[in-house]
Protein backbone atom coordinates (compact mmCIF):
# COMPACT_ATOMS: atom_id res chain seq x y z
CA UNK A 1 0.00 0.00 0.00
CA UNK A 2 2.87 2.61 0.89
CA UNK A 3 4.18 1.65 -2.23
CA UNK A 4 1.23 3.02 -3.88
CA UNK A 5 0.69 6.48 -2.18
CA UNK A 6 4.44 6.82 -2.48
CA UNK A 7 4.41 6.30 -6.93
CA UNK A 8 1.02 8.45 -6.14
CA UNK A 9 2.90 11.32 -4.07
CA UNK A 10 5.32 11.52 -7.08
CA UNK A 11 3.15 11.54 -9.92
CA UNK A 12 1.04 14.42 -7.98
CA UNK A 13 4.17 16.35 -6.54
CA UNK A 14 7.55 15.54 -8.17
CA UNK A 15 6.74 15.14 -11.61
CA UNK A 16 5.50 18.37 -12.61
CA UNK A 17 8.79 19.93 -10.46
CA UNK A 18 11.17 17.91 -13.12
CA UNK A 19 9.38 19.22 -15.87
CA UNK A 20 10.55 22.18 -15.38
CA UNK A 21 14.28 21.26 -14.77
CA UNK A 22 15.92 21.30 -18.15
CA UNK A 23 13.78 24.24 -19.89
CA UNK A 24 16.24 27.38 -20.07
CA UNK A 25 14.03 28.67 -16.82
CA UNK A 26 16.85 30.97 -15.22
CA UNK A 27 17.99 29.79 -11.75
CA UNK A 28 16.30 32.67 -9.78
CA UNK A 29 13.03 31.87 -11.09
CA UNK A 30 13.06 28.20 -10.42
CA UNK A 31 12.70 28.57 -6.58
CA UNK A 32 9.78 30.87 -7.71
CA UNK A 33 8.16 28.28 -10.05
CA UNK A 34 8.98 25.18 -7.59
CA UNK A 35 7.39 27.14 -4.47
CA UNK A 36 4.22 28.40 -6.92
CA UNK A 37 3.67 24.19 -7.98
CA UNK A 38 4.46 23.06 -4.81
CA UNK A 39 1.47 25.44 -2.62
CA UNK A 40 -1.11 25.19 -5.97
CA UNK A 41 -1.17 21.48 -5.37
CA UNK A 42 -1.50 21.21 -1.77
CA UNK A 43 -4.39 24.16 -1.92
CA UNK A 44 -6.13 21.61 -4.55
CA UNK A 45 -5.78 18.89 -2.61
CA UNK A 46 -6.76 20.59 0.45
CA UNK A 47 -9.92 21.74 -1.64
CA UNK A 48 -10.41 17.99 -2.51
CA UNK A 49 -10.34 17.25 1.31
CA UNK A 50 -12.61 19.78 2.65
CA UNK A 51 -15.50 18.73 -0.29
CA UNK A 52 -15.12 15.71 -0.05
CA UNK A 53 -15.71 15.83 4.27
CA UNK A 54 -18.35 18.12 3.20
CA UNK A 55 -20.39 15.65 1.17
CA UNK A 56 -19.77 13.07 3.83
CA UNK A 57 -21.31 15.27 6.46
CA UNK A 58 -24.31 16.01 4.62
CA UNK A 59 -25.03 12.93 3.66
CA UNK A 60 -24.85 11.51 7.16
CA UNK A 61 -26.75 14.19 8.49
CA UNK A 62 -29.71 13.76 5.78
CA UNK A 63 -29.79 9.86 6.85
CA UNK A 64 -29.79 10.74 10.51
CA UNK A 65 -32.84 13.42 9.61
CA UNK A 66 -34.67 10.68 7.77
CA UNK A 67 -34.14 7.85 10.32
CA UNK A 68 -35.93 10.55 12.80
CA UNK A 69 -38.37 11.55 10.56
CA UNK A 70 -39.52 7.46 10.54
CA UNK A 71 -39.14 6.78 14.23
CA UNK A 72 -41.72 10.04 14.54
CA UNK A 73 -43.97 8.88 12.93
CA UNK A 74 -44.25 5.30 13.41
CA UNK A 75 -44.47 6.54 16.82
CA UNK A 76 -47.06 8.98 15.97
CA UNK A 77 -48.95 5.95 13.70
CA UNK A 78 -48.70 3.14 17.09
CA UNK A 79 -50.41 6.06 18.77
CA UNK A 80 -53.45 6.70 16.50
CA UNK A 81 -53.64 2.96 15.98
CA UNK A 82 -54.70 2.72 19.68
CA UNK A 83 -58.06 5.14 19.27
CA UNK A 84 -58.99 3.63 15.92
CA UNK A 85 -62.11 1.30 16.47
CA UNK A 86 -62.11 -2.24 13.73
CA UNK A 87 -64.86 -0.89 11.58
CA UNK A 88 -62.56 2.35 10.52
CA UNK A 89 -58.97 0.50 10.77
CA UNK A 90 -60.78 -2.17 8.11
CA UNK A 91 -62.01 1.11 5.68
CA UNK A 92 -58.59 2.52 5.84
CA UNK A 93 -56.82 -0.57 5.01
CA UNK A 94 -58.95 -0.92 2.17
CA UNK A 95 -58.59 2.05 0.51
CA UNK A 96 -54.54 2.08 0.97
CA UNK A 97 -54.88 -1.48 -0.47
CA UNK A 98 -57.41 0.02 -3.40
CA UNK A 99 -55.00 3.24 -3.90
CA UNK A 100 -51.40 0.85 -4.45
CA UNK A 101 -53.30 -1.42 -6.62
CA UNK A 102 -54.35 1.35 -8.87
CA UNK A 103 -50.84 3.05 -8.73
CA UNK A 104 -49.32 -0.44 -9.29
CA UNK A 105 -51.28 -1.20 -12.35
CA UNK A 106 -51.05 0.41 -15.67
CA UNK A 107 -53.75 1.61 -17.80
CA UNK A 108 -54.93 0.18 -21.00
CA UNK A 109 -54.98 1.84 -23.52
CA UNK A 110 -55.67 1.07 -26.83
CA UNK A 111 -54.38 2.88 -29.86
CA UNK A 112 -56.17 3.27 -33.18
CA UNK A 113 -54.41 4.09 -35.97
CA UNK A 114 -56.72 5.09 -39.01
CA UNK A 115 -55.71 6.14 -42.76
CA UNK A 116 -57.64 9.31 -43.32
CA UNK A 117 -58.00 9.84 -47.32
CA UNK A 118 -58.26 13.90 -47.27
CA UNK A 119 -60.27 14.95 -50.46
CA UNK A 120 -57.50 16.75 -53.53
CA UNK A 121 -57.79 20.45 -53.92
CA UNK A 122 -56.24 22.74 -56.25
CA UNK A 123 -54.43 23.75 -53.05
CA UNK A 124 -52.36 20.71 -52.05
CA UNK A 125 -52.36 18.79 -55.23
CA UNK A 126 -48.79 18.69 -57.00
CA UNK A 127 -50.54 17.76 -59.74
CA UNK A 128 -52.25 21.07 -60.57
CA UNK A 129 -49.27 23.09 -59.23
CA UNK A 130 -47.64 25.89 -61.65
CA UNK A 131 -44.98 24.81 -64.15
CA UNK A 132 -43.58 25.93 -67.78
CA UNK A 133 -42.43 23.05 -69.51
CA UNK A 134 -41.03 25.38 -71.87
CA UNK A 135 -38.31 26.90 -69.33
CA UNK A 136 -35.54 24.85 -68.43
Amino acid sequence: MKLKYSIFSFILILLPLYTFAETGIPEENRKLIYSITVVGILIVLFALVVVSAAVALMSKTIRLSEEKRTRSAQKDAKKDIAGVDEETAAAIAAALYLYRRSLEEEEKAILTIRKVIKPLSGWSNKAYGMRNPGIL
